[in-house]
């Protein structure tokens, strides 16, 4: 009996942990989506994963993200440096890089990297940002 009592919760935690890792899975697809948007100049995509009632400087990014996506071609990369559980939502501490050229083809690429910082949680049933810092780091130059 206990070896079956062992194994049940062994299935137990192993059930248990599941959700964690696909809510983790999910967290980092909502940033994947983000950077996609951004090489599609997509900024209505990449907005669509942030929630806007509750991520502070939303009408900033939105300005940032909307004149990026209209003024580059943008490749983007993204990739987490640490990300934490934090009650109900996912902290990160994410590495990006974004490469741009004018869409108007006159002048040069320019290469932007730097640290950003995000919280995404559940809002509804999707995973969404709730914060994102520094929405600086997505103004055209």
């Amino acid at each position: 009996m206990p070896a079956i009592a062992r194994s049940a919760l062994c299935a137990l935690g192993l059930w248990m942990a599941a959700p964690a890792a696909d809510d983790a899975d999910k967290v980092r697809a909502v940033l994947l989506e983000m950077s996609q948007a951004l090489q599609d100049s997509n900024a209505s995509r990449f907005l669509d994963q942030v929630d806007r009632r509750r991520c502070p400087g939303f009408a900033a990014l939105e300005d940032n993200v909307v004149a990026l996506a209209a003024q580059y071609e943008i490749a983007s990369s993204v990739a987490v440096i640490e990300q934490t559980k934090n009650g109900e939502a996912w902290e990160s501490k994410l590495d990006w890089l974004l490469e741009m050229k004018p869409a108007s083809g006159a002048g040069p690429a320019q290469r932007r990297r730097g640290t950003v910082t995000c919280r995404i949680e559940l809002s509804g049933k999707r995973w969404k940002v709730t914060r994102l810092e520094p929405v600086e780091f997505f103004k055209p130059s």
